[in-house]
């Protein structure tokens, strides 16, 4: 190879060496950027995830409960024929919604309380406030765990009263014909009365619709040539 030849060849690998240089050095910030916006992407949903959580920790937190009930004749119980509506008319500054009560019964379906969830403390406080202003019911506090294990019928039930001591499920049915109640065994008791004790019976309907309609069309018929007297359960 003569001198000039080999000249020339030396000088291109020179400058294919600069410019695959040259390549590298404009890739490198290039690269360096991406990787660093996704770190920054990385770490901003990071924050915002945290945000959320942080937000929605404290909105369970900030849940209050209490227990609402009568203070007049010094007992502790609620009006026979109290509706969840009625609560909440009474609480009206407290931001309460039918889920957010439930009625308490003893063994006899009689009501004793209504159990109230609150959204923060301080509704729990006006709510406080606006039972004392009264001076007929008392508001104290209870804990999440005694709401969460307190059931709730909802309006889908029904308790008879006045249930002819010998009836049968047979004659329930024929009683309730025409509603689109659940179908046997109902919970049946006797609860004391005058001159004899009267039998009671609890019938659970599909929907609110259902037992409403059941208690407007069935309430005080006869069964058996005995009048049976309903109630909705809250």
């Amino acid at each position: 190879m003569s001198r000039l030849a080999a000249a020339a060849l030396r000088r291109v690998v020179t400058a294919s060496r600069d410019t695959t240089s040259s390549r590298f050095a404009v890739s490198a910030p290039v690269s360096a950027r991406l990787f660093s916006a996704d770190a920054s992407g990385e770490a901003a949903a990071t924050a915002a995830e945290s945000q959320d959580d942080s937000f929605f920790k404290a909105s369970r937190e900030g849940l209050a409960y209490g227990r609402f009930y009568s203070v007049i004749g010094g007992g502790s119980r609620l009006e026979k024929n109290i509706l969840k509506t009625d609560i909440i008319h009474h609480l009206d500054r407290c931001g309460l919604s039918l889920d957010d009560v439930k009625i308490e019964y003893n063994k006899g379906y009689a009501p004793l309380a209504a159990l109230l969830r609150f959204s923060s403390k301080a509704m729990f406080t006006t709510a406080i406030r606006q039972a004392n202003q009264n001076r007929l019911h008392r508001i104290d506090e209870i804990s999440r765990e005694t709401w969460d294990l307190k059931k709730s019928f909802d309006g889908k039930a029904v308790l008879l009263q006045g249930v002819p001591r010998n009836a049968l499920a047979d004659d329930i049915e024929r009683f309730l014909c025409g509603t689109n109640f659940e179908p046997p065994p109902f919970e049946t008791f006797l609860r004391a009365g005058v001159p004899e004790p009267i039998r009671m019976m609890l019938v659970k309907f599909h929907t609110k619709t259902d037992a409403m309609n059941a208690f407007i069309t069935k309430n005080r018929s006869f069964c058996l040539n005995s009048q049976v007297s309903m109630r909705v359960l809250q």
